[in-house]
């Protein structure tokens, strides 16, 4: 993966026999892996109390208040680090470390009876004390917590005795027991708080061993946890897949029991017996983030004609042909009750982009670079994106960035035309109303729809205002809404208690059972 500064993707075309070569290396692997596939080789750990998870990526960092890396909360969320609430498998907000709460006749005040008899992993208690520094921490975190923006309405928060949590609101939030449950608002504890980076102290059923930098985490399960009833998994390794070649070759000799995040490449084994392909809620919105504040992107019929010049019926081979991606139209999860269709709000119209971007005075041939992320995705998906710019006149020149490059020139710095990106966060249409969000996007109609989705004190309510919040940012094409990721996990046959609704990246591991 090039570092920052390596420019632009070339490619050198092969020749003569390096070419052949090539041709019948690609037949072999092929081939190979048909053959495995069809043997289904090494028996699953039926009965066993261990686990062993493949995930895609290395998380800079294991504390999930600081980092948005969905893989630092597959590995810690609900596993090591809990919160007030959490969503659950089915993707339903529910209690965690708090037993119940209650909102006051004006909706500023909320009460939140805390769980007893709750330890740490080193045998330091959980109280209201604890929340308390948890929750002020957390609002401290400009520019650290990227969930920071769901709390902007928590005037303070108090300690009413060790068990009672109070919370005052500037104004009514409908939305608080869902922000609570979020990676960003899990619960930590003063004296480890500042290296939990490294080593995650939480109050969750697993606790985490030494981390094995590039290579693998491993979580053991706590025996202090406080509920009565313990997970059956003693102890979960966290494989980190570099390459794809490794991430086949473990599959194929049965050296993972669980692939998080199935992809084109790996979807191929989709055909072993002794495996088999389950569901994952996680609403990983693909799409072509434009920065709204660089020219000629700052002009919406821009913005339209890019939006016209997707094809989406392209993107739905990237991860294979027995995985299918869902369209979007927003940035916004078909699976939620105030989904709003606008998928057809630009269709596919080569002529109508061209166009709005002569009506803009956009020239043909005018350049735009698209940062390319380390991910199958956006590997795929960025070729997509250069052949259909190109189709009305828009030249592509496609930059290659690793992780921390790319979280620091586009994330942070902002400086970018294009990137191909998954958001992976529930329910994130807040992301727009946000100050200076790396998209650019600046506006106060959107603003004041958000306010209300906030306000809403009924569930049809809320639903209205979020399905207005998705019409206003398609109105705007703020992004180029792509689809849905057709998240799968790709697990042993005998392994059941997955969670597959949860709309959180996360492997939880209580509920996992081996069937005998």
């Amino acid at each position: 993966m090039a570092e920052q500064g390596t420019g632009v993707e070339r490619r050198h075309p092969a020749g003569g026999l390096g070419q052949q070569l090539v041709s019948l290396l690609r037949q072999w692997r092929s081939w190979l892996l048909g053959l495995v596939c069809w043997l289904g080789l090494l028996p699953a750990w039926a009965g066993s109390d261990s686990l062993r998870i493949g995930i895609q990526l290395e998380p800079p960092s294991l504390d999930i208040t600081t980092t948005s890396a969905g893989t630092a909360s597959e590995i810690t969320y609900a596993n090591v680090y809990e919160g007030l609430t959490f969503i659950d498998g089915e993707g339903q907000v529910r209690p965690r470390l708090a037993t119940q709460w209650q909102v006051s006749k004006d909706g500023k005040t909320v009460d939140f009876e805390l769980r007893k008899q709750v330890l740490y992993h080193d045998g330091k208690p959980f109280n209201a004390d604890t929340a308390v520094f948890s929750l002020q921490r957390m609002m401290k975190m400009t520019g650290m917590n990227a969930y920071l923006e769901w709390f902007d309405k928590v005037a303070s928060v108090e300690a009413v005795d060790e068990q009672m949590l109070r919370i005052h609101l500037s104004a009514p939030d409908s939305l608080l027991p869902y922000a609570l449950a979020l990676p960003g608002a899990v619960m930590v504890h003063p004296d480890t708080a500042d290296t939990n980076a490294v080593r995650p102290v939480g109050t969750g059923p697993y606790r985490v061993q030494p981390w094995k930098r590039g290579h693998s985490v491993s979580l053991v399960r706590n025996d202090s946890w406080w509920n009565s009833q313990k997970p059956q998994i003693r102890e979960a390794q966290f494989l980190f897949m570099t390459t794809s070649f490794e991430t086949e070759s473990m599959l194929a000799e049965g050296r993972i029991d669980v692939l998080s995040s199935v992809t084109r490449l790996t979807g191929a084994f989709a055909g072993r017996s002794d495996y088999v392909m389950t569901s994952r809620g996680v609403e990983g919105k693909q799409i072509v983030a434009l920065n709204n504040a660089r020219a000629p992107l700052n002009d919406v019929r821009v913005r339209r004609a890019l939006s016209h010049a997707i094809d989406r019926r392209e993107y739905h081979g990237i991860y294979g042909p027995l995985i299918q991606a869902v369209p979007i139209g927003s940035h916004f999860s078909p699976f939620h009750p105030a989904y709003v269709n606008l998928v057809n709000r630009y269709p596919y119209d080569v002529e109508r982009a061209k166009a709005l971007l002569r009506e803009a005075g956009v020239a043909p041939g005018t350049v735009l670079k698209l940062a390319l992320p380390p991910t199958d995705y956006g590997r795929y998906g960025s070729l997509i994106v250069a052949r259909q710019m190109e189709a009305i006149g828009i030249q592509v020149e496609i930059v290659t960035m690793d992780w921390p490059t790319w979280l620091d020139k586009v994330f942070k710095q902002k400086d970018y035309d294009m990137t191909v990106i998954m958001h992976v966060e529930p329910m994130d249409l807040n992301i727009y109303a946000r100050n200076g969000y790396y998209f650019n996007y600046d506006n106060r109609a959107f603003k004041k729809i958000w306010e209300k989705v906030r306000a809403a004190r009924s569930d049809a309510e809320r639903n209205e205002q979020l399905g207005q919040a998705q019409r206003q940012i398609t109105e705007d094409a703020v992004n180029l809404f792509i689809q849905l990721r057709p998240e799968r996990n790709f697990i042993r046959r005998e392994l059941t208690g997955m969670w597959e609704h949860c709309p959180v990246p996360v492997f939880a591991i209580e509920n996992l059972r081996w069937q005998n």
